[in-house]
């Protein structure tokens, strides 16, 4: 789950580049790549792509898709760093996701611990008082598919292999990508390619690492691990230009680690289907 926070980080900092490519065509060109390098690992592991529960790998590639385009969506319309904070509410929507339909459960020092998480969030990005609506909507609807996403994610990997999970996402993102965006596309110059094919490889990293660690964690734990993606992004912003931490997002941090401990279940209960 770190090595999926690094990996997202690397993603949005590949996407803040690019603030002139439109958001379905960064979801077109990271679901391109996704195919090439899923499907390679496949054949060369010699498993089957075959699924076995081919309607909760539809669902869960339809949440994912809309909510790495509402992603993409909040970073061009408000601040990155006012993006990041509400994308990582995550975890409270995905404890809701677990406790409704799972049937998990959490304790007050748990759901404590992601409101303190999301406070060390909101002290390292910061959130601007002069927000566009459309930006903070877009925002919410991320937090809100990617949660469902993940739990579906965490039921799937008792039946699908990870890689097949992994592949179904870009396989119905990009006939939406192009159904829905073809006529905003720009053909990308010189190192937008760069920039694209980092993006492409960041995400692919991320959703690989996240389907292994959404094995071992429910998914609202996997996502509050998630948020030292934060911290990741804080430290690559320095040789981006935004200078090096402040008191505030050192506090921030501090708040995101102690959120980590706190959360940490004693007896991790297994997900049910209900």
């Amino acid at each position: 789950m770190v090595a999926s926070a690094a990996s997202f980080a690397v993603m949005a900092a590949a996407a803040k580049m690019l603030p002139h490519i439109p958001a379905l065509e960064k979801v077109l060109f990271r679901s391109l790549l996704s195919v090439l390098l899923t499907y390679w690992a496949l054949r060369k592991a010699k498993d089957s792509i075959r699924p076995n529960k081919p309607v909760l790998l539809l669902a869960r590639s339809f949440l994912g898709f809309a909510g790495l385009w509402c992603y993409f969506e909040a970073i061009q319309r408000i601040p990155l760093g006012t993006a990041v904070t509400i994308y990582n509410t995550t975890p409270l929507f995905a404890a809701a996701v677990g406790v409704f339909f799972f049937r998990e459960r959490f304790s007050k020092l748990q759901t404590a611990s992601l409101f303190i998480g999301v406070g060390g969030i909101a002290l390292i990005k910061g959130l601007s008082p002069d927000l566009a609506w459309t930006g903070v909507l877009f925002g919410f609807g991320t937090a809100l598919f990617s949660a469902c996403a993940y739990s579906l994610v965490r039921l799937l990997t008792r039946t699908e292999h990870p890689m097949v999970i992994v592949l179904a996402f870009p396989l119905i993102s990009i006939p939406l990508s192009l159904l829905l965006g073809w006529n905003s596309f720009l053909m990308p110059q010189k190192m937008d390619w760069f920039w694209l094919i980092l993006l492409g490889l960041g995400t692919q990293g991320g959703q690989v690492c996240l389907t292994h660690g959404l094995k071992h964690h429910s998914a609202s734990r996997a996502t509050q691990i998630g948020f030292v993606g934060v911290i990741f992004a804080m430290l690559l912003g320095i040789p981006m230009g935004d200078g090096f931490p402040t008191l505030p997002q050192l506090a921030g941090a501090t708040l995101v680690f102690a959120s980590l401990t706190l959360g940490r279940a004693k007896n991790p209960r297994p997900i049910q289907q209900s």
